[in-house]
């Protein structure tokens, strides 16, 4: 690697930091475009984030947005549970990717510009075909995420170094964009958390509430579901 040289009377702190900041930045730009063609097939597409799923009454209740649990008398562990949400992923056009045996995941969704949900899932059988399933939802930041808070807190951190005084103005924005990034992150974990919500209801699971408490059996036909029992490697696009 190439050492920047700096003339003696231009070597100062400021100067070795805006150089590294600019060494930092220059394959950023260089890739800008190839990056965003392909961040373009990693999102799910804006009016699919929008919509809301319709559960049946007795389903719509609160809770946790990151874990989820189910139960199930009839033996219907997570593999139904994920048939169930593979449909649904595929009815409704999100873009994700499934686990390739090495993951920590069983399903990654791609959702908006600054994140995805990492999706895991595990069963507990207790025997006579009782399943307890549970599911954890994370958010992970995508890449632009990443990027555009180190690129905000370099140049961040190179202001405040040139001032004697601290710049609430300076500040106050990056605030205001952690805020929004947390905002879009649980909008999208709730948007999400819905989707297994209906996928357990149609692979003929009852969420467990608070204290223990089985939500009631609902009266309405269970959806045929194709038991998933494999992890394709690569991320499913929809054409």
């Amino acid at each position: 690697m190439v050492r920047a040289s700096i003339e003696p009377k231009f070597d100062t702190v400021r100067a070795r930091l805006l150089v590294m900041l600019l060494a930092f930045v220059q394959p950023l730009v260089r890739g800008f475009s190839r990056y965003f063609t392909w961040l373009r097939f990693k999102r799910t597409p804006a009016n699919v984030i929008r919509k809301h799923e319709h559960l049946p009454e007795r389903d719509r209740f609160g809770g946790s947005l990151s874990r989820r649990v189910f139960w199930s008398d009839q033996g219907r562990d997570r593999h139904y549970l994920l048939g169930a949400i593979f449909q649904l992923l595929d009815e409704e056009g999100w873009r994700y990717s499934t686990d390739s045996g090495w993951n920590e995941w069983d399903i990654q969704i791609y959702g908006n510009f600054w994140w995805s949900i990492a999706l895991q899932t595990v069963t507990e059988y207790h025997g006579g075909g009782k399943c307890l399933t549970r599911v954890r939802l994370r958010s992970r930041l995508v890449t632009t995420t990443i990027i555009f808070n180190l690129v905000a807190l370099s140049l961040l951190i190179y202001r405040q170094l040139n001032i004697s005084h601290v710049e609430l103005w300076s500040i106050v924005p990056y605030g205001l964009f952690l805020l929004f990034l947390w905002t879009r992150a649980r909008a999208l974990k709730s948007r999400v958390a819905e989707l297994v919500d209906l996928a357990a209801h149609r692979a003929g699971q009852q969420r467990i509430m608070r204290k223990g408490k089985i939500a009631a059996r609902t009266a309405e036909p269970e959806v045929p579901v194709t038991v998933n029992v494999t992890d394709p490697a690569t991320p499913h696009l929809p054409g």
